[in-house]
């Protein structure tokens, strides 16, 4: 059997989604996707203890989570780190049209979809704690997600700037490989070779958005505020030369998204004024695709 086009790949997503398929594919993955939490939250419970010890992260990190409307999805997210993380300062970053105020963090409204971009710079002006954790808001903390011991690593090995950690996603709990991802040619060179290691880490070059960071080192690079979307291989293309990240398969968060809100998908995938700007900004220099 041949193994399907591009082309059949999105009509196949496109019907699920935008398509009549939409009214049955929609409950039987919002079913699937439950079930497996649930499950996880079983196994947590069973499992004990906290992802790390309160005191470790008190003042030393500061989680910025953008969202965008899906406030359920972003409680999800927060109720899950108080089950894991309950010292874990949060700054929840909100441009949706009508945004939501969330309990026991602290809120930045922004303009209606400022964008990405804009929302992370906006959150890590604020921040005094030396740490930031980036998150996306479909995310979900579990007893893998050892944020105390991956802080510990960074502060006993002050060479890494970046510490990425694994994005499993739901429902058939993918992990994608980052070790060859793709980046845009700047011409710099890695301040560490990839491959090497660190604290017995692996060197890389791109990592999810699942990171701990140095907030003065991330704050430097930053994200260009031109790109409300695809602004991820944008930002470590630009880190590529003046910050070291590292690869932590242990450190782990669920990934539950969310393919059939309509109207959230149809913002998500209207890329092509995003592919425009990357196209000016390195004229075809890119290393992959």
């Amino acid at each position: 059997m041949k193994p399907l086009t591009t082309g059949q790949k999105k009509f196949i997503y496109e019907t699920l989604v935008f398509g009549r398929l939409h009214l049955l594919a929609k409950p039987v993955y919002d079913l699937l996707i439950g079930c497996e939490l649930a499950a996880e939250r079983g196994t947590d419970m069973v499992a004990g203890g906290r992802a790390g010890p309160e005191d470790e992260l008190r003042g030393q990190v500061t989680a910025v989570v953008k969202t965008f409307e899906r406030p359920r999805v972003a409680r999800r997210l927060l109720a899950s780190i108080r089950r894991r993380c309950p010292g874990l300062q949060i700054v929840v970053v909100d441009d949706s049209r009508e945004p939501t105020t969330f309990t026991g963090v602290e809120n930045l409204h922004l303009p209606y979809n400022s964008g990405i971009s804009v929302g992370r710079n906006e959150a890590l002006a604020r921040l005094d704690s030396p740490f930031v954790l980036i998150l996306d808001d479909d995310f979900i903390f579990t007893r893998r997600t050892r944020l105390g011991q991956a802080v510990r690593t960074m502060v006993d090995h002050p060479e890494i700037d970046i510490m990425g950690g694994q994005v499993v996603d739901l429902p058939l709990y993918v992990m994608h490989d980052y070790r060859r991802a793709a980046l845009f040619d700047t011409g710099a060179a890695p301040v560490r070779p990839p491959g090497s290691r660190i604290a017995g880490l692996p060197v890389v070059e791109k990592v999810p958005n699942f990171f701990i960071g140095r907030a003065p080192r991330v704050r430097g690079v930053g994200w260009n505020p031109k790109l409300k979307l695809l602004e991820h291989a944008d930002f470590f293309s630009r880190a590529r030369g003046v910050l070291t990240t590292v690869m932590n398969e242990e450190l782990r968060v669920l990934h539950a998204k969310t393919p059939f809100d309509v109207k959230y998908m149809q913002v998500r995938h209207d890329t092509r004024r995003y592919q425009a700007i990357l196209h000016s900004l390195y004229q075809h220099r890119h290393r992959g695709s």
